[in-house]
């Protein structure tokens, strides 16, 4: 069921977003949604920004740019979400999308390696809601967590725009199914690097 609203969104999406790009509405609507994503909105944000990007090539990486700031701010209250409210508003979150074990196996990785962890959490398809509650309930140092917050955010939004920009939605769709043997190599080659390190 939300697979097929999945792409009836997007579909719809498609055939509306061109107008709607151009409008004064576009950037505070990406910025709303890219902040409520990082702590409760179940879909992931690049299903409204490779349609807004795909219709107006010369707004990409301001489309980005807003995307990336609503995500931090979203983070940020997310953070602070973990860390004074989590019996309240973060179990409701977490109940409501049935992410308990999820974050109890995250909350783990995260204390042990914080930033590397915080970092892949932004950068995959890993729910962003379950990396920035987890870094506040557990007590992350919250200069870690916003620097990987901003690093791997922005590799991610920009490297979809630049991706847009250079080659054009067709090729999109082509790496959006390929992008998790790329994220798997990805995590694979970052775990390497923390074995070697060690």
């Amino acid at each position: 069921m939300i697979r097929n609203f999945y792409f009836s969104l997007k579909k719809y999406l498609l055939e509306k977003s061109s107008r709607f790009t151009k409008s004064r509405l576009a950037y505070p609507f990406i910025f709303i949604l890219c902040f409520l994503e990082s702590i409760i909105f179940p879909f992931p944000q690049e299903v409204f920004m490779i349609p807004m990007m795909a219709s107006d090539r010369d707004r990409i990486f301001k489309i980005a740019c807003f995307a990336l700031l609503g995500s931090l701010f979203g983070a940020i209250a997310a953070y602070f979400i973990g860390m004074y409210l989590f019996e309240s508003i973060g179990m409701y979150i977490l109940n409501l999308y049935d992410l308990n074990e999820a974050f109890s196996n995250f909350s783990d990785k995260v204390s042990e390696f914080g930033f590397i962890y915080v970092f892949i959490g932004g950068f995959t398809p890993v729910p962003f809601k379950i990396v920035t509650l987890s870094s506040g309930f557990i007590g992350i140092n919250f200069l870690i967590f916003i620097t990987a917050s901003i690093i791997s955010r922005s590799v991610r939004f920009f490297l979809i725009g630049y991706i847009i920009w250079k080659f054009g939605e067709d090729i999109m769709k082509s790496f959006e199914n390929r992008l998790n043997t790329y994220l798997i190599l990805f995590i694979i080659f970052l775990i390497l690097i923390i074995i070697f390190l060690k």
